[in-house]
């Protein structure tokens, strides 16, 4: 699951490892009186850098900030990023373009430096249950702060669900990367995902979506995993989510695979070295926490939750149904090449 980092972001991207300093150099000058250093966490798309006041005045922490430097395939949407903020408030960072010659057609962005530290890096069994209720609540109550913002209400159908304008109120709303091709690309998983059980599976998650008249298209976290969820090592709190560089409007709910990453982990099956999905104790009690969180956040839910556990399966299937190779995300997974990815479509879908 995790993209292949053996090689550094200046080879991957077709640069030369001088183009480090070259950058470095910039980003110094832009900054004078800072220190600039790089991320000890790095991304495979993009080169990340910490900048912090070499003198410290007043409060410290407006004197903190992250740079990241991008290719320009894989640049930071500032329109998507201003709209993550407006929605999620202060649990999105402010980001600012910066002004600055880069090798290699490369772009520079600053963004606020949240608090709070990434899930990744804290030991969830040593959790209170007090901490793991705060953390799926606070969770909840991030995924329901789109609701009421920029959401898109399609006009109702009053035509057959079987005719060619299935899927109209996607195609018109939904106009991003993924978001303008979920249709096919849950009819080619219906065709080629490696057991029969996942590609009914995926046939019939196509048939409910499609059979829905009218949704909200909100602003979806791109990538909501461990490493991007920032929370407060004391109470476990959500403080922020980072990397909103996949950010896309999308039906509302379609991150929700996320909360899976809440309830359990990868491991490995006994007596094999199969990957496999381990759901924590209690985790059962904790999903419907969220879900209680959720409605109360989003009353409107109620009577709903089906289409939203839809989309959420619709989440799912496109995040793990197809392998990450590269940069490139069209590759169905298979067995063989991608078992870390096929163990969490089954335990995400509930499939043995």
């Amino acid at each position: 699951m995790s993209p292949n980092l053996s090689t550094s972001f200046w080879t991957r991207m077709g640069l030369k490892e001088k183009d480090r300093d070259v950058c470095v150099r910039a980003i110094q000058l832009l900054y004078p009186d800072h220190c600039v250093e790089d991320l000890e966490d790095q991304g495979y798309c993009s080169f990340t850098l910490t900048v912090s006041a070499s003198t410290p005045k007043g409060n410290a922490e407006e004197e903190r900030y992250i740079v990241q430097i991008r290719p320009r395939q894989h640049s930071v949407d500032l329109a998507i990023a201003d709209a993550a903020r407006k929605t999620y408030g202060h649990l999105a960072p402010r980001f600012r373009e910066l002004a600055c010659a880069l090798p290699g057609g490369l772009k520079a962005v600053e963004m606020e430096r949240l608090s709070g530290v990434p899930l990744s890096k804290v030991n969830v069994h040593d959790a209170t249950w007090e901490q793991q209720v705060t953390l799926v609540e606070s969770l909840a109550k991030f995924v329901a702060m789109a609701w009421p913002a920029f959401t898109s209400q399609p006009s109702q159908r009053h035509i057959r669900a079987d005719t060619p304008t299935e899927g109209q109120w996607l195609e018109q709303n939904c106009t991003g990367k993924v978001g303008r091709i979920i249709v096919s690309k849950l009819r080619n998983l219906a065709a080629h995902l490696p057991s029969e059980a996942l590609r009914e599976r995926a046939r019939n998650t196509l048939a409910r979506l499609l059979a829905i008249d009218s949704y909200p298209v909100v602003l979806n976290h791109g990538d909501l995993i461990q490493s991007n969820i920032l929370i407060d090592p004391a109470s476990w709190a959500v403080t922020g989510l980072v990397d909103w560089a996949e950010a896309e409007w999308l039906p509302f709910g379609t991150c929700l695979y996320g909360v899976e990453h809440l309830l359990g982990s990868l491991g490995t099956e006994t007596g094999g070295g199969s990957p496999e999905w381990r759901y924590r104790e209690r985790s059962g009690e904790l999903r419907r926490v969220f879900w209680q969180a959720l409605e109360r956040g989003v009353p409107e839910l109620k009577g709903r939750q089906k289409k939203v556990e839809c989309v959420r399966d619709v989440g799912v299937l496109l995040w793990y149904g197809y392998a990450w190779d590269e940069g490139a995300i069209d590759r169905v997974v298979n067995e063989v090449d991608d078992a870390e990815e096929v163990a969490c479509l089954r335990a995400f879908l509930g499939i043995k």
